[in-house]
């Protein structure tokens, strides 16, 4: 569930995107590739399984920021028994 804090326009064309995200348990966001855009996103609770360019996988919990690169991929999924929710920024490489 997708929460948005900032509409895309109030971004300047910087960006596209400020929301907090609600991942609720056993549910995921798939791993996917960002093509000229980096992600910067901060769990404000719960915890999640990071996919790292599906080359590695580690848990983020609550306090963890993960950075995103423009032209790499990531996913996220919940394995616990509660919600997890993260604060997510995209901005145009």
């Amino acid at each position: 569930m997708f929460n948005e804090l900032l509409p895309k326009e109030l971004l300047n064309e910087k960006g596209r995107l400020f929301s907090t995200i609600t991942i609720m348990p056993g549910c995921s966001i798939g791993y996917h590739i960002h093509e000229n855009e980096c992600e910067t996103f901060y769990v404000l609770e719960g915890s999640l399984i990071y996919n790292e360019n599906n080359e590695k996988e580690y848990a983020i919990r609550k306090g963890d920021c993960v950075y995103n690169k423009n032209m790499s991929g990531h996913g996220v999924r919940n394995e616990s028994g509660k919600k997890a929710v993260i604060l997510a920024l995209i901005i145009y490489a």
